[in-house]
């Protein structure tokens, strides 16, 4: 821990960041006009994108709407990503007395600029960034990347923000994915034919024609979790497409249906890179797609767990905070 010239600990405030979600069902509107209004997303002047983005909510958000109710009528991200923040701060309070560990996200309330400057106004002397995601796509770190850059301006913050790095392939990454793969195992009979289909989150492919790394790196962590845990029969999928553009591929529920056809009757899918519970674990592959996997034929369906508040995930982030430190 630094020590100012006064010869006291600096105060550190970490703010962990992820994208947010509609906290009730009335929120999902505006939350998904400003997912849509990112020009991280849509990279499209104003006020056509704003124009877009609008036209984008209008049709979707009745469904969006219904699939929240099923999920309990909002995201439980938030949840999830403030109980994280609080574990950190426990953890890391013995050795860094004037820690604090707070929250942000990209598309809702308390934003980064918020979330920034109410840790400087609270006395903070330096700031460490905790983006959540372990990939890099310029649509996710490349937004919040944005935030933080003018923030440092705005602040004259120089060195004394600090942003961790994408943790795709860390060990403790690694570790707490197997464990909850392993988890998944145990839902299934491993005295017969199973097969483990990784799923993340798909990218519109003109992402990765431009240059993005995000598919290198989701590959990355599927071959070094191999190398620790390796399993016979395994595929990579991509899903949550939307709209009318070519998307990465294969997608995730095309790649169940034809595991269905081949005969697989054992499926176990394991989400990368999602380390909430949200939308796109608890609906589209808990209840979605394993309804499709039924209609497909597969007898057997089993979800990996995402980390949430799992020990080795708050080890990693409390590793990733005391590199900056």
């Amino acid at each position: 821990m630094k020590v100012n010239q006064t010869g006291h600990y600096s105060r550190t405030a970490v703010i962990l960041i992820n994208m947010g979600g509609p906290r009730g069902l009335d929120k999902v509107r505006p939350f998904m006009f400003n997912l849509f209004n990112d020009r991280h997303i849509m990279d499209i002047p104003q006020p056509v994108r704003a124009f877009v983005a609008q036209m984008i909510v209008a049709i979707r958000t009745p469904n969006v709407k219904h699939h929240y109710s099923l999920i309990g009528g909002g995201s439980p991200l938030m949840q999830w990503t403030e109980c994280q923040a609080s574990l950190v701060e426990e953890g890391l309070k013995e050795q860094s007395p004037r820690l604090t560990a707070q929250f942000a996200y990209s598309y809702i309330e308390p934003s980064v600029a918020t979330a920034m400057a109410a840790a400087l106004e609270s006395g903070a002397e330096r700031i460490i960034a905790v983006p959540l995601y372990p990939y890099y796509s310029i649509s996710t770190l490349g937004s919040i990347y944005t935030d933080l850059e003018k923030a440092r301006g705005k602040y004259k913050l120089g060195d004394n923000l600090k942003i961790i790095r994408p943790f795709y392939d860390d060990p403790l990454f690694i570790e707490g994915i197997i464990e909850s793969l392993q988890g998944a195992l145990r839902q299934i009979d491993l005295s017969r034919p199973f097969y483990v289909q990784f799923s993340a989150h798909a990218l519109p492919q003109s992402f990765i024609a431009k240059g993005d790394p995000y598919r290198m790196q989701v590959e990355r962590t599927v071959a070094v979790l191999l190398e620790r845990f390796p399993v016979e029969n395994h595929t990579l999928s991509f899903q949550s497409k939307i709209g009318p553009v070519a998307w990465m591929k294969p997608s995730t529920i095309e790649t169940v249906q034809r595991l269905g056809r081949e005969g697989v009757k054992q499926l176990v899918v394991m989400p990368l890179g999602f380390v909430c519970d949200h939308i796109e674990t608890l609906y589209e592959l808990d209840i979605e797609l394993a309804g499709i996997a039924r209609k497909a034929g597969i007898e057997k369906f089993a979800r990996g767990g995402v980390f949430n508040d799992h020990p080795k995930f708050i080890s990693l982030l409390k590793s990733l905070i005391e590199e900056q430190m």
